[in-house]
């Protein structure tokens, strides 16, 4: 009898599908039974061809050069080869589609546009022609798995999808490998310190991205601050006292910009009688958030505990894996109309302690059914909790804190809107005009899901008492009961000098908007979920392409705050004002456009081919402006990235043991500082190891451990010389981790019962250098 092969996209989704339908067989490479055959991928096996390959390099030369380019092979002249490292897993995967054993095959890949090319790559190559379906699922749970391989898709519904993952690769390998190459060639150069090329990269999302960062920069260095004057009155009623700010009736936002009329103002009110002429009270409910997609996720996350965009992506994916949350690669923040039955169930797996009074208040309240909830989805649903409970206590530190937001972001959609009674009084001194806003909280509602000092609504919050010049722009404080036409006392009228603010530097979470928003940080949570399709990247995406600008020495991060470096400011104003044609490279709106054109290519309204021919065109365009550019001025070297990045990333909220803390930071600093003292002393022998994951400086061999050589400008990574389970890291296996994210296979272990046993050592959570087993599987 004929079986069924399923393609994964890694081991553990694999082992997911096996223990789902049964099947316990082990090959090398695959998993089996009577029924069915599962193999997986390793991510793409498969990867373009580089440039070279399409040159005749006795012509053109091995230098990179302008006169190489454009390298625009046709759609059908592109070729992809094996991957290093792959070629094992790609030839299991290449024999079971091409056995006669197997009669039908199911991809199971990532559900997303990724997931589809990288088995449409494995697919095309093996020139397979059996029957082909789709496994669309949105969790890894059991019975989702089952309940997928149910409806199975058609292979031609989601041939958009594979057109369209497979037209993001092409253009950007068009981009990427064209015009890196002539950027470099003209404007790159020998960076002496690194030994190595100035590279200047070039990427479709990357370029632009880096744009909205040195325009931010521009905008703080060219602000002028502008002083300004706020008029306040404290004012005393029968039943209390309150407070008052001064406007102008005729312009609701006009500032008081000469210090002599404040003054004035000031003069003419104080200690007069004034009258209530106004009071407009009415009851308002603010509802719960929107469930949350990926990047709102990660901008909350990045708030509250100081995640970097790329740390919530792989806590996001870990808890899919460990079946706590649904698919996480979503840019979508509602639920289907078909996922209403179910979730009673979903619910019911959250009923678990600190949860458990809160689901069954929940459960008693009706299952959500507003349009702020369910509503037309993307092709994943919001991020929300599996219908599988979770054992809490086994997910790390960092996975609870991820599962919590989600967890309470689900409960809180359950819950009815919070209820304020608001109240705006206006009060009339000699012809002046103050205004008082309050707003009592009347309900909690969805609010009492969280902690006060959890909610951005400060007049939840209890137990903070602000002074009287807060309170006056103060919108939620308590106001004593008034009436209009009321006298009241002045008490005292002053002035106060403010200014006006720059722009803020972004912050990874604000950054996320402005890609998202392609260039605009939009904020309304409802406008950002109809504004889908015109960002920069996708949700996916965005988080690896900060962290290429960092590591490309594009931009730093120092503490929260991202800040171009001089090489990335050049750029940028190299291709503002004297590269024309270069400029759609830094045109978020253009850039926006463009993957606006390739969800076209996976909905079937845009052909691969025309989409193609637009990328063509743009780069054929771009690389003749830099032979003319060459021409006039010869090749004009940019400035070189910074040899070590003097940053602190954000790391979240301070631990409550400090002293711990504080005595941490010191052993640190002891063995940097031996590390770097060593350096001094013995030159000529210390080595870099790798670069630092926190800075890109050079880590090395120090007394006690393994650290950066960028302790003095405030670098703390260090790998202590302490054994593992008996065995101490050598200086080669550090290379190795801090290369490929991985040790050599290391023998010997010792476990707490005396077992030896063989193991990798791989990241847990790199920037804290934290490692864990991978153990060695037959």
């Amino acid at each position: 009898m004929e079986r069924t092969l399923i393609v994964a996209e890694k081991p553990s989704q694999a082992r997911e599908y096996a223990a789902a339908l049964g099947v316990r067989g082990r090959g090398d490479g695959y998993l089996e039974n009577e029924k069915y055959v599962i193999t997986w991928c390793y991510g793409h096996l498969l990867e373009l061809e580089r440039p070279e390959a399409y040159m005749d390099l006795d012509r053109v030369g091995k230098r990179w050069s302008l006169n190489r380019l454009p390298v625009l092979p046709s759609l059908q002249a592109f070729r992809r080869v094996v991957k290093s490292g792959a070629a094992k897993q790609y030839e299991v995967i290449q024999n079971w589609l091409r056995s006669s054993d197997i009669g039908e095959i199911i991809c199971g890949t990532d559900a997303d546009r990724e997931g589809q090319l990288l088995f449409q790559e494995v697919w095309d190559a093996a020139r397979c022609s059996k029957p082909l379906s789709r496994l669309w699922i949105s969790s890894l749970t059991t019975a989702a798995i089952r309940e997928g391989l149910k409806s199975l898709r058609s292979a031609e519904s989601v041939a958009g999808l594979a057109a369209a993952g497979n037209g993001r690769a092409l253009a950007d390998w068009d981009f990427g490998m064209n015009l890196t190459e002539g950027f470099t060639a003209l404007f790159g150069s020998f960076d002496a310190v690194r030994k190595k090329p100035n590279v200047i990269s070039i990427g479709r999302v990357q370029t632009p991205t880096l744009a909205l960062i040195v325009e931010r920069e521009w905008e703080i260095e060219r602000f002028v601050a502008q002083p300004f004057f706020e008029v306040r009155a404290e004012f005393s009623s029968v039943n209390g006292e309150y407070l008052g700010k001064w406007f102008d009736q005729s312009e609701d936002s006009k500032r008081i910009t000469d210090p002599q009329v404040a003054e004035k103002i000031v003069a003419k009110t104080q200690g007069k009688l004034g009258r209530i002429t106004k009071i407009e009270q009415k009851d308002v409910q603010e509802p719960a958030p929107l469930l949350f997609d990926l990047t709102s996720l990660t901008i909350a996350a990045s708030k509250k505990y100081g995640f970097s965009a790329e740390k919530v992506l792989q806590l996001a994916q870990s808890l899919y894996e460990k079946k706590a949350i649904t698919y996480p690669r979503t840019d979508c923040a509602y639920l289907s109309e078909d996922i209403v039955p179910k979730l009673p169930d979903h619910l019911k797996a959250v009923r678990q302690d600190p949860y458990s009074n809160l689901a069954d208040e929940a459960s008693l309240l009706g299952v959500p059914t507003g349009k702020r909830v369910i509503n037309t989805i993307t092709a994943h649903h919001a991020i929300i909790p599996t219908t599988e409970k979770v054992a809490i206590h086994k997910l790390n530190r960092e996975e609870q804190n991820l599962y919590d937001l989600v967890v309470r972001r689900f409960l809180a959609v359950w819950f009815p809107p919070a209820q304020y009674h608001q109240t705006d009084v206006v009060t009339m001194i000699e012809g002046e005009s103050f205004r008082t806003k309050g707003k009592v909280l009347l309900s909690l509602g969805w609010k009492k899901i969280y902690d006060p000092d959890d909610l951005e609504d400060e007049g939840v919050k209890k137990g903070k008492k602000k002074d009287k010049r807060e309170q006056t722009e103060d919108e939620n404080a308590a106001l004593p009961p008034l009436s209009k036409g009321e006298d009241v006392q002045t008490k005292r009228v002053f002035s106060e000098e403010k200014s006006t603010k720059p722009p803020k530097r972004f912050t990874q979470g604000d950054l996320l908007k402005a890609m998202e928003g392609a260039g605009k940080q939009i904020d309304d949570e409802v406008l950002r979920q109809q504004l889908k399709g015109k960002g920069l990247g996708t949700v996916a995406t965005r988080p690896a392409i900060m962290e290429s600008l960092i590591d490309r020495g594009y931009i730093l991060q120092d503490h929260k705050a991202l800040k171009p470096t001089e090489k990335g400011v050049e750029l940028i104003r190299l291709i503002k004002e004297k590269l024309p044609q270069a400029q759609l490279l830094i045109s978020a709106e253009m850039t926006g456009q463009m993957e606006f054109d390739l969800s076209k290519v996976e909905k079937g309204e845009l052909s691969i081919e025309k989409y193609m021919t637009e990328v063509e065109d743009a780069i054929g365009r771009i690389i003749k402006e830099l032979r003319s550019f060459e021409q006039r001025h010869g090749k004009t070297p940019l400035a070189l990235a910074p040899t070590a990045h003097a940053s602190t990333k954000g790391k979240g909220k301070e631990e409550p043991r400090a002293r711990t803390a504080r005595k941490k930071e010191n052993q640190v600093r002891e063995s940097a500082k031996q590390v770097d003292e060593n350096k001094v002393k013995n030159k000529s022998q210390v080595l870099a190891l790798g670069n630092c994951p926190k800075c890109g400086a050079d880590v090395i061999e120090g007394q006690k451990g393994f650290g950066c050589s960028n302790w003095r400008q405030g670098c703390h990574f260090v790998l202590w010389k302490t054994p593992i389970c008996g065995k101490v890291l050598t200086p080669n296996q550090i290379k190795s981790l801090l290369k490929k994210g991985k040790t050599p296979l290391i023998k010997g272990f010792k476990s707490k019962s005396g077992k030896s046993f063989s193991a990798y050592l791989i990241w847990e959570d790199q920037s804290e250098a934290k490692l864990k087993f991978e153990i060695e599987t037959s």
